[in-house]
């Protein structure tokens, strides 16, 4: 344990501070957590902490003692005054503990090789809709997701915290281009049942008999699919709505669709 931190010039808190940024997160190929819960659940889903920081109270907390054991057996800790850490982080309770995690990488023959249910997202904006639809598909049964270039970056604050935990529970590749993922499912993934979800398919997403493998494509929140991954598709379905609503939430859509996807796995 180092001496207390508590100047934000100090170097390791400027370098924190950067890690905020998009761009530096890509560029040091890591993210930031806050918070007992998710740090937790990354502990438990083997993430690859680079440094973590926490406050003397909940060092000195007897009900932190097992996740502060298990971060001791994985690195160095580092102690920060209370107002800092408050002040450095993203929420405005980050719980006392705040730490810097690896972002995984992943190749194709990770996903296609590996996963018989994939989530594809095609241009998510929404923080709030991409963290909801990770945590969705790993409750549904789904193996991977992929999350296309124009998407939002999924180590967001705002995503992790929507997710619950969930970029831990399922393996995410972000940031591919629609190119590089046509090229890799032509070499790797030819089983696929390519799914589109369409609000002008024909089909109701309950009518169609689901193939075991299978990668259900969600599109932007407010033009849906690319043309091109729509073109792509072997089945477009739709979800059947009353009233004077004309579509859905894309998470909604997600859940809905993926629920079903279940469902007929488990008659």
């Amino acid at each position: 344990m180092h001496d207390l931190i508590s100047s934000s010039q100090n170097d390791k808190i400027k370098y924190l501070n950067k890690l905020y940024r998009s761009r530096t997160r890509r560029q040091e190929g890591v993210f930031v957590l806050e918070g007992k819960r998710l740090i937790e659940a990354a502990s438990a889903g083997g993430a690859d902490f680079e440094r973590v920081f926490l406050s003397p109270a909940f060092f000195k907390a007897e009900k932190n003692k097992n996740l502060i054991a298990e971060l001791k057996n994985k690195l160095s800790l580092d102690l920060v005054s209370e107002e800092l850490l408050k002040e450095t982080a993203a929420t405005v309770n980050p719980q006392g503990i705040i730490a810097i995690v690896k972002e995984p990488q992943y190749s194709s023959r990770d996903f296609f090789q590996k996963a018989d249910k994939i989530l594809l997202l095609d241009r998510i904006q929404d923080p709030g809709n991409m963290g909801t639809m990770i945590r969705t598909a790993a409750a549904a049964g789904f193996e991977a997701i992929i999350s296309l270039k124009g998407s939002v970056d999924i180590y967001n604050q705002k995503v992790i915290r929507a997710s619950m935990g969930g970029i831990f529970a399922i393996p995410i590749w972000q940031k591919l281009a629609k190119n590089d993922f046509t090229e890799a499912l032509k070499a790797d993934g030819a089983a696929y049942e390519l799914l589109a979800a369409d609000i002008k398919a024909e089909k109701y997403h309950f009518e169609h008999q689901y193939q075991k493998k299978v990668i259900l494509m969600i599109g932007n929140e407010a033009n849906g699919l690319a043309d091109d991954l729509l073109n792509r598709a072997d089945v477009k379905v739709k979800i059947p709505l009353k009233g004077e609503m004309e579509s859905l939430n894309a998470a909604i859509a997600a859940a809905v669709i993926s629920f079903e996807i279940l469902a007929q796995e488990l008659k």
